[in-house]
């Protein structure tokens, strides 16, 4: 193939006609592809779109309508940085129009339209660039890769979409880059343009794409390095050769790190936060090598993961799929190409790409993920971006070789060296084929992640591979041998590869999307929440104290709606987007984490796989969750299988508990709410319920573990009957009142000194209780503890009734060295969190005693302004997450602001009225803006230099004659 043709921008008329002509072709394709995404009213509403990005979104774009800097989010994890959460992608320019302009999630399904499109533009170009490949060739290129099975299963990250987006474009600006062949002013223009596609790369948000892009460049100019590089022509000592070698590597790398430093200094405004949040992340450190190692791609499945897919998807992350006729495509490229050394790069990244998709399958990646970079990302399946990237590339390779083989201008060695590639890849397919099949008796034997589902094609799949196989080897062949005279053929083979990626592409989810009523419809137990008011108990102010929401519920539940869903919907949706819509809504019942961030809630919890939660907040959860267990992405319900005890949900500020009703029990005709058990221990002392209503039964029923103790009932008439509980059936106890009584009062008490002789255990388990009138056979569910059922539909909400408020004082406290002596403080039976505090340092001692109060004055995510009153000195208790960059002021005179509990914000005040005001200024963010200017200034200049010439003398930048340049 020729030399790669000089890239121009058309400006020029022709030049630009082409260039019009080719985003219209690749735009149009993009739309046939997606066209119930662009045409239609229908969202996707799924997974991490649903969960993730459509609450950062949102909140993103109010705060961009606004024109203020979202810093601060005080949502989720009871608190944590916005903008360093570089996933959000607030600075990312091309976010901006479409949340300007587009509600949520018309602006996610644009914005993945748009960097699809992109994508294809950048292959179009390194096909033309990098290959030399023709306009046809490089839009087969373009088609297969932004629109093959690897890109469009992502769509659900859509940063990760946006940043692979980018990733041809490096290679479009360095195929040109050749030392000494240049000035420079070459040179300058490789380092800007690298500053501008890493810039935008790393602000799209999605760390581990930049990570990887940065990998593959360095290995592609290594092997560039190491091709070029002869060192018996130059020198016999080796000393001169490794020289030259270094200087060659010099001259390769520098614009390149010129670009790359450059981007960093453009970026800063997000990195420098970014970088600070990690030093306080749960992922500081690196992750363990479990956690990378998770979602590696499992080689069972990899006839799954490379034969296209027509009636059963795999776990999306391992889809890399292409049309069997690409694949065969490619073998010929591969075949044609491994001769240029130019070529011979992409080659090796596409093996690695596939060799380090393996991950934990591989021996050589258990090393890896514990190197600097690697250990901060799961997902080896990712790296197999590259395959797809290159074996595109390929296949519009092979599909270019066919026309000179068309017009007999290919030597008779091409053709029979084609013959053979095309024999191997018909071999290599087969095997893929085989193994599928054989692969799905193996999963009996063979360990696999949960997400791996291993299942044997169905014949349907089976006949298509094998006569897409079949018909494209075929076809192929006789070209090949010139047995088709004409070129027709070609374009049959053409249209054929991208007719059968299109029918391969409608299983994958952006084909089925949904009702937009997924995301906009509020369900009943949000709205019960909202309408409850934001107060927590004991609030003066309810516009400021705002309680927080805890959902302990998966989705296993059935909605009571179903039916009219299938009614309304049936004729409108298909069978997968109305279990998208059912899943969506479901999630939404049970405040699916992130979710308040969009209806504006407040979580205990939340999800990210990134660089939160807190370090802190995961030290702190360790109050609830069972032992040995880390919530690295938060997502709390999924570790959780009763409600965590009543002493830290008060501290959190959980108002509101979310449940289910599976696992709830009917026993005898009586229902019994099971999420609520309690031990009642003699250490401990008597349990009372919380809340009762005005109903008036004969009998107590309970389910209970072990001989349970007395029970003492407070009747209308305030006496109080001590019950002995007598034995129903196995488990189920009931006392029976002395008269009907709607009770007042209902204590659980543990057992009394052994020798008292009382028939019960020194601790017992109550499990549930319920209310029974049995003169008309009715019953009425009641908890233990301080709960009160405030909603019970699909799923039930319990209204917490002793919730401590967001900001209290304490007059009790003590200073801890670090987060493990203060949680062995806290884990303590006699911590009581709503008067005692444990504070990070050291500092005033104690107060005895004292009394106050806390009130909210002004309460933004930045800004949170309160008045405290006291009799003595206090600390004042914010239950929100601390974090570097909160600055406080005691009646406008600084005063630090401490880590207390583990997790928030403590302020000590002195006795008397104060007012405390709470700002979040991070140096990192004020750093990072006046970094970043100064960056866009220089590569302002920069571009200025490389692309607008000026009458200035040029000194070329070569290697020394002497060094064999």
């Amino acid at each position: 193939m020729s030399e790669p043709p000089r890239f121009r921008v058309p400006f020029g008329g022709r030049s630009l006609a082409i260039g019009v002509a080719i985003v219209l072709i690749l735009g149009s394709v993009t739309v046939v592809f997606f066209n119930r995404l662009a045409a239609g009213n229908l969202i996707l509403a799924r997974g991490d779109t649903l969960l993730y990005f459509y609450p950062y979104w949102q909140e993103a774009a109010e705060a961009l309508g606004q024109g203020r800097v979202p810093l601060w989010n005080p949502s989720l994890f009871m608190g944590a940085p916005f903008l360093a959460n570089s996933q959000v992608g607030y600075f990312y320019p091309l976010n901006w129009p479409f949340w300007l302009l587009l509600p949520t999630p018309y602006a996610a399904s644009y914005s993945i339209l748009l960097h699809l499109l992109l994508a294809s533009l950048g292959v179009y170009q390194m096909g033309r660039r990098c290959l030399s490949l023709t306009r046809p060739a490089s839009l087969l290129a373009a088609v297969l890769f932004s629109l093959g099975g690897y890109l469009t299963a992502q769509v659900e990250h859509i940063n990760q979409v946006q940043g692979i987006a980018w990733l041809p474009w490096y290679f479009v600006v360095l195929c040109g880059w050749r030392p000494g062949m240049t000035n420079r002013r070459r040179a300058a223009r490789v380092a800007a343009s690298m500053a501008a596609i890493l810039s935008l790369q790393i602000l799209s948000g999605h760390t581990q794409t930049v990570f990887i892009s940065l990998v593959a460049i360095a290995i592609w100019l290594l092997v560039i390095l190491i091709t070029d590089w002869q060192p018996d022509s130059i020198s016999r000592e080796g000393g001169k050769s490794l020289a030259y070698f270094a200087k060659r590597a010099w001259l390769y790398a520098r614009p390149v790190a010129a670009g790359g430093l450059l981007a960093a200094l453009m970026t800063a405004v997000q990195l420098l936060p970014t970088f600070e949040l990690s030093q306080h992340s749960l992922r500081q450190g690196g992750l363990p090598v479990n956690e990378v190692l998770s979602f590696s791609l499992q080689p069972l499945l990899l006839g799954q993961s490379l034969l296209p897919a027509y009636d059963r998807l795999v776990f999306t992350e391992y889809s890399v799929f292409l049309p069997i006729t690409a694949l065969l495509l490619a073998a010929i490229g591969a075949r044609r190409l491994w001769s240029q050394k130019v070529t011979r790069p992409f080659l090796i990244l596409a093996a690695t790409g596939l060799f380090l998709a393996l991950g934990r399958f591989n021996p050589l990646y258990y090393p890896l993920a514990q190197l600097p970079g690697f250990d901060l990302f799961r997902a080896p399946a990712r790296w197999s971006v590259l395959y797809a990237l290159i074996i595109a590339l390929l296949a519009a390779a092979g599909w270019q070789a066919l026309s000179f083989t068309a017009r007999r201008q290919a030597p008779v060695s091409d053709s029979s060296k084609d013959s053979r590639a095309l024999l191997i890849g018909v071999v290599l397919i087969l095997l893929l084929v085989i193994w599928s099949i054989v692969s799905g008796s193996l999963a009996a034997y063979v360990p696999a992640a949960p997400e791996a589902v291993v299942e044997r094609p169905t014949d349907a799949t089976l006949s298509a591979w094998i006569g897409e196989a079949v018909l494209a080897g075929a076809l192929l062949y006789l070209i090949i041998r010139g047995t088709v005279r004409t070129g027709l053929a070609r374009w049959f083979i053409l249209f054929g590869a991208i007719v059968v990626l299109f029918l391969s592409t409608r299983i994958l989810p952006y084909n089925n999307p949904t009702t937009p009523e997924a995301y906009f419809d509020l369900r009943a137990p949000i709205s019960r929440i909202s309408a409850t008011g934001e107060c927590g108990t004991g609030s003066e102010s309810c516009q400021s104290d705002v309680s927080r929401l805890l959902g302990l519920s998966d989705i296993f539940f059935d909605v009571g709606d179903q039916a009219e869903i299938d009614s309304v919907y049936g004729e409108q949706l298909g069978t997968t987007a109305r279990f998208d819509y059912t899943v969506a809504i479901k999630q939404k019942e049970i405040a699916g984490p992130n979710l308040p961030l969009a209806y504006g809630l407040r979580s205990v919890d939340g999800f990210d796989g990134g660089v939160l939660p807190l370090s802190s907040y995961a030290t702190l959860m360790r109050l609830v969750l069972p032992e040995g267990v880390q919530a690295f992405d938060g997502r709390l319900r999924e570790h959780l299988d009763a409600i965590p005890e009543e002493r830290w949900l008060d501290l959190f500020g959980a108002r509101f508990i979310i449940t289910d009703k599976v696992g709830d029990e009917w026993r005898q005709g009586v229902f019994f709410d099971m999420k609520h058990p309690v031990n009642v221990t003699r250490d401990a002392g008597p349990i009372e319920v919380g809340y009762l209503p005005a109903y008036e039964a004969t009998e107590l029923w309970f389910i209970a573990d072990g001989l349970p103790g007395t029970l003492s009932v407070l009747s209308g008439e305030s006496n109080r009957w001590l019950l002995t509980p007598e034995l129903i059936e196995p488990g189920l106890w009931r006392v029976t009142f002395p008269t009907p009584e709607a009770a007042q009062g209902i204590t659980l008490n543990p057992c009394q000194d052994e020798e008292l002789g009382e028939p019960c255990s020194v601790s017992w388990r109550m499990r549930a209780l319920a209310l029974v009138d049995e003169r008309d056979g009715t019953f009425m569910p009641i908890l233990a503890g301080q709960y009160r059922l405030m909603h019970s539909g699909d799923v039930k909400v319990y209204d917490n009734l002793d919730v401590l408020a967001r900001a209290f004082l304490v007059f009790d406290w003590r200073f801890v060295r670090d987060d493990e002596s203060g949680l062995a403080i806290m884990q303590n039976e006699d911590f009581d969190p709503g008067q005692s505090a444990v504070v990070l340092g050291d500092g005033p001692p104690a107060t005895v005693a004292g009394q106050g109060n806390v009130t909210f004055i002004e309460d933004h995510p930045e800004r949170i302004v309160l008045r405290t009153e006291s009799d003595a000195a206090a600390l004042m208790l914010l239950t929100d997450a601390f974090y570097p960059g909160w600055q406080a002021t005691v009646d406008g005179r600084p005063v630090p602001v401490n880590r207390t509990d583990i997790l928030f914000r403590g302020v000590f005040v002195p006795a008397g009225e104060h007012e405390i005001v709470l700002e979040f200024r991070p140096a990192s963010y004020l750093a990072g803006r006046i970094v970043t200017l100064i960056g866009l200034l220089m590569w302002i200049g920069l571009v200025v230099y490389a692309f607008f010439p000026r009458a200035v003398q040029e000194v070329p930048a070569t290697i020394d004659s002497k060094a064999g340049g």
